[in-house]
């Protein structure tokens, strides 16, 4: 499924992973034909539903909580940097597909990161390739083609060192291999945007 532009040009897909960052999924949900992608073990909220529920259920509170959980991830100590980039990337990841906001995503999407250097995430890890990945169609849905591609790139290139990061783990570069061919597909589709046919046509035969 894909979410087409305003200007009707575009097909992008959004990879949500879930509050538990685990590269194995179960289920899929949609918000006006983007779809996500959803891991098992949400974390609980304290006496109510959370971002991650809300974002899972396709229900419109969404924005408002995950803006309420990013409101307490700031007040945590700077050193939980990991806390705040899943906090901005989900309300990121609500904008953009729940209030269809995607240039207001923009700004989620920047500051988590702007925290993935000093953070724990490792640039060979499925947190940091996805949050350039909803960057990426962020700036795809409002036709910013080249910062788009740019943000692809990124992702795929995260996406081959994590399967190389995985070593001895088949199953779990296999299930990187089939995210990066999603990822190159969607830049595939951002080059013929630029004009680029053939350049498109050769990533989209890159195994």
């Amino acid at each position: 499924m894909g979410q087409r532009s305003r200007a009707g040009q575009t097909s992008c897909t959004l990879f949500y992973p879930g509050r538990s960052r685990l590269p194995l999924f179960t289920g899929r949900a949609a918000f006006g034909g983007i779809a996500f992608l959803l891991s098992v073990g949400a974390a609980q909220g304290q006496g109510g539903v959370t971002c991650a529920q809300l974002l899972q259920a396709q229900d419109a509170k969404a924005v408002t909580v995950c803006k309420a959980e990013l409101d307490d991830a700031e007040k945590a100590p700077a050193s939980e940097r990991m806390a705040r980039i899943v906090a901005h990337d989900e309300y990121g990841v609500a904008l953009l597909g729940v209030a269809h906001k995607p240039k207001q995503s923009l700004e989620a999407f920047d500051a988590a990161i702007a925290l993935l250097p000093a953070s724990t995430v490792k640039p060979d890890s499925l947190q940091w390739a996805v949050v350039f990945w909803h960057r990426a169609t962020a700036y795809q849905q409002m036709e910013d083609w080249q910062r788009a591609a740019g943000d692809l790139k990124t992702a795929e290139d995260t996406f081959s060192a994590a399967i190389a990061a995985a070593g001895g783990d088949p199953t779990l570069a296999d299930h990187f291999r089939q995210l990066r061919q999603r990822v190159r597909k969607q830049h595939a589709d951002v080059l013929e945007r630029q004009g680029k046919h053939g350049e498109a046509q050769r990533l989209l035969a890159t195994q």
